[in-house]
């Protein structure tokens, strides 16, 4: 179980990088590894780097990173985390799913960095399990794998299987492994020397408040674009969603403009858009398909809108 004291020090935890994996995200989850070494004196953890053919791996800011192994050469693991970033998809092989549900079955603990989720889930080793995954991926992974209960936190812990939904997520799902395994004086050592004053909890939400990332405290801007975030799928009309937040139509124009620089009816389409344009790279799902989740009257209209947000055609960015 993850956290439970290691039957054997140090603990070995394997890290399964793959290209384009988050370099920031695997940092935060092998530092605070190090600095509790550090400050205890003891050889508490051990890790090692993995790649799928045991060459060196490239992150997505372009810095190569060497493996100790390829996995092939590792029958079997203490613990695992797979380690991915864009575009997951393109690296689930069978090799790699056989290899995942071997150290399931000789009992690792199996945990994920950001859309390493997606393998496990492809794997099938999250289902009946909770897991978390970049907020940006969260709708199309629901969708995909319904047997996973998914949630929208910073890190999640279920019996024998974790998540951590990238970033510095990562720091504060180590930060509990530490802390359950070592004592909270540990911890909270490890926080002092890598600069990390607040700590989050797994519940902590992954995104900044939506006053917080707007700049805005007007309560009713903030209660219409809820609204407009709820409804992607069957857009309201202005004089609807001015009506849902108790303002007539030419306040609920004058406060997007005022706050917001642009229009409602323009806002709510970039938020549609913004949706769609996840679901174009992130699942398999038609173009169509995509522009009736998005709430757009037809694919002309939609590819219409998408071309002129984006610069590029629905079917383009996909393929790109």
């Amino acid at each position: 179980m993850f956290g439970n004291y290691p039957t054997k020090l140090p603990q070995e935890i394997s890290f399964l990088l793959l290209p384009r994996f988050s370099l920031i995200g695997f940092s935060s989850l092998v530092d605070p590894l190090r600095w509790a070494n550090t400050i205890s004196g003891k050889e508490l953890y051990t890790w090692k780097n993995l790649s799928l053919d045991g060459k060196p791996v490239i992150s997505s800011d372009r810095m190569s990173l060497l493996a100790d192994a390829a996995v092939d050469e590792v029958p079997q693991t203490e613990m695992l985390v797979v380690c991915a970033g864009y575009d997951p998809q393109l690296y689930v092989t069978p090799q790699l799913t056989g290899w995942l549900r071997r150290q399931a079955s000789h009992g690792s603990i199996i945990g994920a960095q950001d859309t390493g989720s997606y393998i496990l889930a492809v794997a099938g080793l999250l289902n009946n399990y909770r897991a978390t995954i970049h907020w940006e991926n969260l709708n199309s992974f629901a969708e995909e794998f319904p047997k996973v209960k998914v949630v929208d936190d910073i890190f999640e812990i279920d019996r024998n299987r974790f998540s951590c939904s990238g970033g510095l997520s990562g720091l504060d799902m180590m930060l509990h492994l530490i802390q359950c395994q070592h004592g909270q004086d540990l911890a909270a050592a490890v926080s002092e020397e890598l600069i990390y004053s607040q700590r989050r909890s797994a519940e902590h939400p992954q995104r900044l408040s939506l006053q917080a990332r707007l700049g805005t405290t007007n309560l009713k801007l903030i209660s219409a674009i809820k609204i407009m975030q709820r409804t992607l799928e069957q857009p309201l009309t202005i004089p609807e969603l001015a009506a849902e937040v108790h303002i007539s139509d030419r306040e609920l124009e004058r406060l997007f403009r005022k706050h917001l620089k642009t229009t409602p009816g323009a806002y709510y389409r970039a938020l549609r858009l913004e949706q769609a344009r996840r679901l174009l790279q992130q699942t398999s799902q038609s173009v169509t398909s995509i522009s009736v989740a998005c709430g757009f009257s037809s694919s002309a209209h939609f590819s219409r809108c998408y071309l002129a947000q984006y610069g590029v055609a629905p079917s383009k960015d996909r393929q790109a």
